[in-house]
């Protein structure tokens, strides 16, 4: 896919750039509606666009945009051709009190068409600010349209828009930035400061959605800020490959740091060992710095079963929480304790972690935490043989399950005491080791050259 950014707001005019769009809002349907505004994209209400007489910026009129909720509006432009790979300049003066952001819609696959969309910019007075923004058009459209985005206005001036302009720009090129980088924000909304901005960075695959094909999760390192959900229908990648790529950093729904327009990718190598999963509980796995990182939450007995999304709930003292099925689903048993790994995501208003195979979800009783406290794996890395000692006295049955990352099944067996494992013939990269008992179930990473 192409890049496309929509960079932060600036408070500058822009000069020499050719000019694609122009309005003073000065013509108007009767006093109802702007005549070059108003585009099929626009989805406020008639009545939340008004026609303004008095303390325009230039000529007679502008246009007052009412939204007093908090989820976004668009007014849009009457259809514009568009070209793909080339850069917008869009231009305004705005008062009033509210927020307000532009974008553009072109008709690209990803976003429903829509492009990545940059923070908002706060309004808060009756002095005409001039605003900025530049978006890159990714599908070449004969009917595509400018938006201006608002939202949370008061009244009784709500926001006022006058004097657009829209002009052809440069493209910025990318910079490079590590995920800690892109993910590391003070933001209370948790917006990477990078939002809108393409980057060139890169890390090892973790997860993959192997249901929707079109996302995964990359990490660099282990620790708060090291994860994030890239969403890529161009390319293909497995657990454990170490990749690089330039791409748009983008905050999905206002809420989702993410990477789209993947380009410039590459695989550098595969079956790399992953980062260790952090542990976390239903509490902190709410925490922004989480997001993407590949953790284990441990104990959690199954509070809810699979509802219409196949999400389901488990609980610990520190509180609820949810599993999604982005990568695996899995039918759980109510009132049963699970230890759960997976990449930590936020989606539809929620955080989940997302299992990636079946041995990311294992049953976890008060014995079973501990009943193998004196299992012995190794040697870890494995290169020819693992040995596997249960720890448990003789006789007592213990059954073995070795998957690969991508959860398929490459070893099974039952263990009285202690048994090695002929591993020369599988392919290097990590792999889990779960040993089960009738009285509990534990999984061990495992790594093998």
């Amino acid at each position: 896919m192409r890049k496309t950014v929509l960079l932060p707001f600036l408070a500058v005019a822009t000069f020499g750039h050719a000019q694609v769009f122009t309005s003073g809002l000065e013509t108007w349907q009767g006093d109802t509606l702007p005549t070059d505004w108003f585009g099929v994209k626009t989805n406020l209400e008639y009545d939340s666009i008004a026609q303004v007489s008095a303390n325009v910026h230039g000529g007679s009129f502008a246009v007052q945009l009412i939204n007093r909720e908090n989820n976004t509006r668009r007014f849009s432009t009457q259809p514009l051709s568009v070209d793909s790979a080339q850069s917008y300049d869009v231009s305004f003066w705005v008062r009033g009190s509210g927020e307000v952001r532009v974008s553009m819609f072109d008709g690209r696959q990803e976003n429903s068409g829509y492009a990545a969309t940059g923070p908002y910019t706060t309004v808060n007075g009756d002095t005409w600010t001039q605003v900025t923004g530049s978006v890159v058009c990714d599908h070449t459209n004969p009917a595509g349209e400018f938006i201006i985005y608002v939202r949370n206005t008061l009244a009784p001036g709500d926001v006022v828009v006058d004097d657009v302009n829209i002009s052809a720009g440069v493209v910025e090129p990318p910079v490079e930035a590590s995920i800690y980088q892109i993910q590391f924000t003070t933001d209370q909304g948790g917006a990477s400061t990078y939002n809108g901005n393409v980057v060139i960075t890169g890390g090892i695959v973790t997860g993959v959605d192997t249901i929707g094909a079109d996302a995964y999760f990359l990490q660099a390192g282990t620790g708060p800020w090291s994860g994030i959900y890239v969403y890529d229908q161009a390319h293909t990648v497995a657990i454990g490959d170490s990749v690089t790529l330039t791409a748009a950093v983008d905050e999905f729904s206002n809420a989702t740091t993410e990477l789209i327009n993947v380009s410039g990718f590459a695989i550098v190598s595969s079956g790399n060992a992953l980062p260790a999963p952090q542990p976390l509980n239903t509490s902190n796995a709410t925490e922004e710095q989480w997001e993407g990182v590949l953790a284990i939450i441990a104990n959690a007995q199954c509070s809810g079963l699979p509802d219409q999304y196949n999400e389901w709930g488990i609980t610990q003292p520190s509180g609820p929480y949810l599993v999604d099925d982005l990568m695996y689903a899995y039918t759980p048993t109510l009132g049963t304790n699970y230890d759960i790994t997976g990449c930590i995501h936020y989606a539809n208003s929620a955080w989940k972690i997302e299992p990636r195979f079946a041995a990311d979800v294992v049953l976890a009783t008060g014995i079973g935490e501990t009943i193998f406290n004196n299992a012995t794996i190794g040697p870890n890395p494995a290169t020819d043989l693992l040995r596997i000692s249960t720890g448990l006295p003789d006789g007592t049955r213990v059954d073995l399950l070795l998957t690969d990352a991508t959860g398929r099944t490459v070893r099974t067996g039952r263990i009285n005491g202690s048994t090695v494992l002929d591993v020369h013939e599988l392919s290097s990269g990590p792999y889990h080791l779960t040993l089960r008992t009738d009285k509990g179930t534990k999984s061990f990473a495992v790594q093998v050259h």
